[in-house]
């Protein structure tokens, strides 16, 4: 397989790169192309194309490969089986950090249909119920005592999707006729109970949450900081790099993400095009990301030759190791419920960072850039959402308005 890189030009007349592989056709024996699309405008921007092109060359790379679930295969395979046969193939598809999320899911759905050997044509929308309503009170598994507790609606519906996926793809084979997924619901209460509930602070309880971190665990403040006014996802914060920060420009640019639990997955990209932006770096970011280059920097001269200084990450541990992203949300999990403040989650500072904007009467747009979100709906919710907080949490306008009248009710 070969890449090259082409430019194409949109409708406004702005040219953007796009990545052509040239690969044989493993059936055919004949040469094909693919057109990818980097999001990446043409000006200064050719060498992280040529960066994604290899990066596309290693993702597509199964192109050329015989497909590892065959026309052929047995038509009483189980359920079990062939999520196992299935997964090797997808991931030739996907990025490494969502294989290992639909791995962890089959290893979810295993642990229910493996006992029970249902073959994956008698797979039925009952059976499929059956396997939601038993993993919303016994689908996570323990690790110290093997006991059995509730799986997080989330969860569940994260299985559902991984089902729904291979049950498509079972379909193209001609291996079952219909997906049995399409007609199910990860619900046994009504579905609002299962939405996630929005988090507004205010400036004082910013503050103070900030003060407590400052105090108590020091080295998550400037991340805290990050995400409630940058309103960051947690890859982004993790994948700053100094590079990103132009102080003579005055910007912080986000191209760079930190992924994956038991595995780490650096990556020169962002989650959605939406999610490559540059940004304004104000005074108080520059003083945090200043402080925090000072401390990196006294860390060098102490750590000396032991510095593993490989990535040139803003936030590492102190020798210079990287943080892994399942270490900072426990860490934060932890020092929010010593806080007393539990509900108050990394990704929630999100929510709060859109609160502020809203508050200083940024449209809807120029939130949606700043987030990073692709699709404007997402930021019309967390709108809505926070008029209703906001109304509700006010002080009632009416008391003001109706004392001249209330004499008339002593």
């Amino acid at each position: 397989m070969t890449g090259s890189l082409i430019t194409r030009k949109t409708s406004s007349g702005k040219e953007y790169f796009y990545v052509r592989l040239s690969y044989k056709d493993p059936h055919t024996l004949e040469w094909k192309t693919k057109d990818i699309k980097t999001g990446l405008p043409v000006k200064g921007n050719k060498r992280k194309a040529e960066s994604l092109m290899n990066e596309f060359i290693k993702q597509y790379s199964y192109l050329e490969q015989l497909s590892v679930i065959q026309d052929n295969i047995d038509p009483d395979i189980e359920l079990c089986a062939f999520l196992d046969l299935w997964i090797e193939e997808k991931s030739c598809d996907i990025c490494g950090n969502t294989c290992d999320t639909y791995k962890s899911r089959i290893i979810t759905i295993k642990r229910y249909f493996a006992p029970r050997h249902i073959r994956l044509k008698d797979i039925t929308p009952k059976i499929l119920t059956d396997f939601y309503h038993y993993s919303l009170k016994y689908g996570k598994v323990s690790q110290k005592d093997q006991s059995l507790h509730p799986l997080s609606v989330r969860s569940v519906r994260s299985c559902k999707s991984v089902l729904f996926a291979a049950f498509n793809d079972a379909i193209i084979k001609g291996i079952v006729p219909t997906n049995p997924v399409r007609d199910t619901k990860v619900t046994n209460k009504k579905n609002r109970d299962f939405s996630e509930e929005m988090l507004f602070l205010t400036e004082d309880e910013i503050r103070e949450m900030l003060l407590y971190l400052g105090e108590n665990v020091p080295f998550l403040k400037p991340l805290a900081f990050v995400g409630v006014y940058y309103g960051l996802r947690r890859e982004e914060i993790l994948g700053l790099k100094w590079s990103a920060i132009n102080y003579r420009r005055k910007t912080l640019t986000i191209c760079h993400t930190v992924t994956g639990n038991k595995t780490i997955y650096a990556e020169d990209k962002a989650k959605t095009r939406s999610g490559y932006r540059t940004l304004n770096l104000f005074p108080t970011a520059e003083l945090c990301f200043q402080k925090v280059k000072h401390e990196q920097d006294e860390n060098k001269a102490f750590f000396g030759n032991a510095y593993q200084d490989t990535k040139n990450y803003v936030f590492t541990h102190e020798d210079g190791r990287p943080y892994r992203p399942d270490y900072i949300t426990n860490k934060f999990s932890k020092a929010m419920k010593a806080f007393g403040r539990p509900e108050i989650t990394l990704h929630k500072l999100r929510y709060t960072c859109a609160s502020l904007l809203i508050d200083k009467g940024w449209d809807v747009k120029k939130v949606q850039h700043w987030l990073g979100d692709s699709d404007a709906a997402t930021v019309m919710n967390i709108y809505a959402q926070y008029m209703r907080h906001k109304t509700n949490v006010a002080e009632n306008d009416l008391t003001e308005m109706t004392n001249s009248v209330a004499d008339l009710f002593e």
